[in-house]
């Protein structure tokens, strides 16, 4: 038997050597599959765990992409765009023409004299106060 790499999926392939960068393969494929599924790889991880013995070989002979099979999901971050200006000051709506409207007119208020308790004010209630009752 010649020592060919395993061919398996690309998007198992590109997780299967991701998942090599982080962690040292191990032949306990248990281990390696909660790994797996524990860093979000979980193609890798199904394939791992149903093609155990495919993994050991592989595990020493290496593993290559299958053509056939369709592109794998997993792409470089792109780079961040620079951010879109935004106003950070809102404008106030225009003033529309309108008529001047006139100030509201008030009561006059009674000037109370002081001492009479009849006024109005805080001294006046607690004088009112104390003499309703004392």
């Amino acid at each position: 038997m010649s020592r060919e790499k395993i061919k398996v999926p690309s998007n198992v392939y590109e997780e299967l050597v991701a998942l090599e960068r982080e962690i040292h393969f191990t032949l306990d494929t248990q281990d390696t599959v909660r790994r797996a599924e524990d860093r979000g790889y979980m193609a890798a991880a199904n394939w791992i765990r149903q093609n155990e013995n495919a993994y050991k070989v592989g595990f020493s002979w290496g593993f290559e992409p299958d053509a056939a099979a369709p592109h794998s999901m997993i792409q470089d971050v792109p780079e961040r765009a620079d951010p879109v200006q935004r106003r950070t000051v809102s404008h106030p709506p225009p003033i529309q023409a309108s008529r001047p409207q006139p100030p509201p007119t008030r009561s006059p208020q009674k000037k109370s004299s002081s001492g009479s308790g009849s006024g109005n004010g805080i001294v006046a209630g607690i004088k009112n106060w104390i003499h309703k009752y004392f």
